[in-house]
């Protein structure tokens, strides 16, 4: 087809009139999952891989001691029976670094990270590599009602372009400017470019339309705490733990909880938590062990 004959199609089709099909609310539920595998980090590679030389080389993100802002919120003494709750609990099963690792997830940088701070990782003097955030200005999630301009100034836009693609086209024809690149393809020409903008335009609308705010605040509250309770439930004996202070690695878990977080914190509490995340988002618990598995493997080998 000639280039004459193609621009002709393409403004043709752009002059009729696009049905107009109504925007649905996205599920509360579902953009609900999507901030919550993005916060709590369950898209991050926690055992990182990577070819060196012609081999496969692998390093876990679980630091090798505990957690520095424990030293620096509690007493030595509180030090000293974090310390014991974590010795039974590796005497249990447990690997002290996923522990550790499970430990910082309650840590006030972490906190930060789930409520909306960037993610990163900051070497030490030793070596290690521990979880912190970047302090860059928080921004609450807009709600249903901001995004409606959006929604509306991508429409509006859009029906710019299609009235004035003819003179658009022209100027587009000197070559003074090139083709906008960044896809997976380059456009051809510029009325491919264009009719690649205008449903880039439709696409930004409609999801705008379909917008959700969720809760933030409710939803990411103490969801540290998942971490921890998943993995020592996971992976911890009942009757492995010695001694009867604590009533087995339910005990423990409780314990430890209660000394980091600062606030009492039964064994039913912590499972209700975890039994109520797996209720609400399976996919999203099935990952969690998932993950935590590996950690487990990866430092039970060595």
């Amino acid at each position: 087809m000639a280039d004459w004959e193609k621009r002709s199609t393409i403004c043709a089709a752009m002059r009729s009139p696009t049905p107009r099909t109504p925007m649905n609310k996205m599920s509360l539920k579902k953009v609900e999952e999507v901030l919550l595998a993005d916060r709590l980090g369950l898209h991050d590679e926690w055992v990182e891989r990577w070819e060196q030389d012609g081999q496969t080389l692998e390093e876990s993100l679980a630091p090798g001691g505990l957690p520095p802002f424990i030293r620096a919120a509690l007493r030595r003494d509180k030090v000293y029976d974090v310390e014991g709750h974590i010795k039974r609990l590796v005497e249990a099963g447990c690997r002290p670094q996923v522990l550790y690792f499970c430990l910082e997830e309650l840590s006030p940088d972490a906190e930060a990270i789930r409520h909306g701070r960037q993610r990163r990782l900051v070497p030490g003097s030793d070596g290690e590599f521990s979880l912190s955030a970047e302090w860059t200005e928080r921004r609450k999630l807009a709600t249903r009602e901001d995004l409606e301009g959006v929604a509306n100034n991508a429409v509006k836009t859009r029906r710019l372009i299609r009235g004035h693609q003819r003179e658009l086209l022209l100027v587009a024809d000197t070559n003074e400017f090139p083709l906008p690149r960044g896809m997976m393809t380059e456009p051809e020409d510029a009325a491919d470019a264009l009719t690649l903008l205008k449903e880039s335009l439709s696409w930004v609308s409609k999801l705008a339309g379909a917008y959700t705010k969720p809760y933030e605040e409710t939803l990411l509250k103490s969801k540290g705490l998942l971490f921890l309770t998943a993995y020592v439930l996971a992976h911890a004996g009942a009757t492995k733990v010695r001694g009867l202070r604590w009533k087995g690695a339910k005990g423990e878990l409780a314990g430890l909880a209660s000394l980091v977080t600062k606030k009492r914190w039964r064994p039913s509490d912590l499972r209700g938590k975890l039994r109520k995340f797996e209720q609400d988002y399976p996919r999203l618990y099935k990952l969690l062990l998932r993950k935590l598995d590996e950690l487990h493997r990866f430092h039970a080998g060595r």
